[in-house]
């Protein structure tokens, strides 16, 4: 809030009021049923940002009318906005409401909830009796400690908008926001029907809120969306949908708990776990070997399952085969999985997080994963203190000076286990892969070549194909060593563009190679790196022996 929070058409009422009242009434406690409080605060703070005319304006009881009209505010809002917050969540009495910010303060009087002190779901009056343009009314959303978070519509000066704050000046007579607080006045119950708690509900229930379109179906105490495409093939019944609590339904979990075993409620083989999310494909022969078999296995709707399929888990999750016969231990990163050694285990502390079993058949594939290019690591033990960037499964050193000129401080660091790291920067970066200085400064392009940095020109370029390829960018300290080797590591096949010769590099020199070096249980053309002639000629030709 700012001073700027006068803004609601009220009523003059007697300044003498409140003295009068604190002095005769015993404060009434806010309505007893928290789900109903919860909610009010919830539905407040859901508007955030939100103006006059949002949902086709703000109107509560049935003597206030709406904050918009054709599009545009009608008149100061604050007491419309309340009056919505507390409709929604079934508050009675709302005839005593008006369009007037006072006609809270009214409301209090009438039914013996004003008080002194804030409870959420109360609706606070300020500049009670005051003059017209500064009376205002909010609603208390929050409270921890000494501290008040309040929640009002038609703040921040016309045409307003709907904003949140908090104060430690939270008492009657204060004036956090340049306004004084003049009381806080309680719902004084509710008419909202008694709805199950969807944790009652079995598993398959269809579930909505009474104020939404959306459903959901119950797995494991989570409430899993259910789209429109769903329907018909999962054969969902419309007919039988619950209703339950606006506030219970809109904070139910997306997703049912790790491990627990899930299928396409349309049909289909395949089966999967959830872990952190994720839907993980279980393999054939993980099936019965993890005990999979042995866990109720829950239908799903289709279009959830496709999108949980495609999750990664969570960077930082330590997880283990859940059959038993790969003992390592694995933390995910970027969707892949990182080996932790021994001696890592413990020291960096992996031992102490929850560790979760997967199916060995998706293990085994994120094991085979590296974090994806851009992302940035670093020695989870500290021991070594550099930073690096990944590229194509290779950690490539950033310069002190490139930290922070290259942008890589604006990236998520990631720690990963010092032994996976350490092969990960003796790792030679995969043959063909197009890079170029990640500042900018040097605009060459190169191609990789047995860990070799072969500079492009733009008909090199575009004639070996290498426009096709992802240009990745790298540290330029680390291109430019990589671009001062004199000729690409022993055993790296070349081929220049249009030349059939196929050549080895061996001690800085190449050799030609003959067809029958190619084959199945011999070498792959696939291993084949196109550079340009000028690298070829450069390289002096072994000398056949006698």
């Amino acid at each position: 809030m700012s001073k700027n929070l006068k803004a609601t058409a009220i009523r003059v009422a007697s300044t003498s009021a409140l003295a009068a009242t604190a002095a005769t009434m015993i404060f009434a406690s806010p309505a007893s049923a928290s789900a109903l409080t919860d909610g009010i605060a919830a539905t407040a703070r859901a508007e955030e940002g939100n103006g006059a005319c949002a949902h086709g304006g703000y109107v509560g009881g049935e003597n206030q009318s709406s904050s918009c009209y054709n599009g545009q505010r009608t008149h100061a809002w604050c007491a419309d906005f309340a009056g919505w917050v507390w409709a929604r969540n079934g508050v009675t009495g709302l005839s005593a409401l008006d369009d007037m910010a006072d006609s809270f303060y009214d409301y209090g009087v009438k039914y013996g909830t004003l008080s002194s002190t804030p409870h959420v779901g109360d609706a606070v009056v300020y500049n009670h009796g005051g003059s017209y343009a500064d009376d205002h009314v909010a609603i208390v959303t929050g409270i921890s400690g000494n501290w008040v978070t309040i929640t009002g519509g038609n703040q921040g000066g016309a045409p307003g908008h709907v904003s949140t704050h908090s104060t430690d000046a939270w008492q009657v007579g204060s004036s956090p926001w340049g306004q004084r607080i003049s009381g806080y006045i309680s719902p004084a119950g509710t008419t909202k029907p008694s709805y199950p708690s969807p944790s009652s509900l079995a598993d398959g229930t269809l579930v909505k809120s009474p104020n939404g379109p959306d459903v959901k179906v119950m797995i494991k105490g989570a409430g899993v969306p259910v789209a429109g495409s769903d329907v018909t093939p999962d054969k969902y019944d419309l007919s039988k949908i619950v209703l339950v609590d606006d506030v219970a339904f809109r904070s139910l979990l997306s997703a049912p708990p790790a491990g627990t075993v899930v299928h396409d409620q349309a049909g289909g083989a395949d089966r999967y776990v959830i872990i952190d999310g994720a839907a993980l494909k279980i393999g054939g022969a993980d099936w019965t070997a993890a005990g999979y078999n042995t866990r109720q296995d829950m239908g799903v709707p289709t279009a959830w399952l496709k999108a949980a399929a495609q999750r990664q888990i969570a960077t930082g999750l330590v997880v283990m085969d859940q059959t038993g016969q790969d003992p390592a231990r694995y933390v995910m990163v970027d969707g892949a999985a990182l080996h932790i050694s021994a001696a890592e285990w413990t020291a960096n502390g992996y031992n102490e997080q929850t560790l979760m079993g997967v199916p060995g058949e998706w293990l085994k594939a994120a094991v085979a994963k590296s974090p994806g290019n851009g992302t940035v690591v670093m020695d989870q033990s500290g021991t070594d203190p550099a930073r690096y960037v990944m590229v194509n499964g290779t950690a490539l050193h950033i310069s002190a000076a490139e930290w922070t000129a290259n942008g890589y401080d604006q990236r998520s660091l990631m720690g990963v286990p010092g032994e996976w790291l350490g092969s990960a920067v003796g790792k030679q970066l995969v043959n063909g892969t197009v890079v170029k200085d990640a500042s900018g400064k040097d605009a060459t392009v190169y191609v990789m070549a047995g860990g070799k940095a072969v500079p492009l020109t733009y008909a090199d370029f575009t004639g070996l194909g290498y426009d096709k390829r992802p240009l990745e960018a790298v540290p330029g300290a680390w291109l430019t060593t990589a671009a001062a080797k004199t000729a690409p590591a022993d055993g790296t096949m070349l081929l220049a563009q249009g030349d059939a010769t196929v050549w080895q590099v061996n001690a800085g020199k190449k050799r030609p190679m003959t067809a029958d070096e190619f084959g199945p249980g011999k070498l792959s053309f696939n291993d084949v790196v196109s550079v340009p002639t000028a690298l070829i000629t450069a390289l002096p030709t072994v000398t056949p022996t006698a």
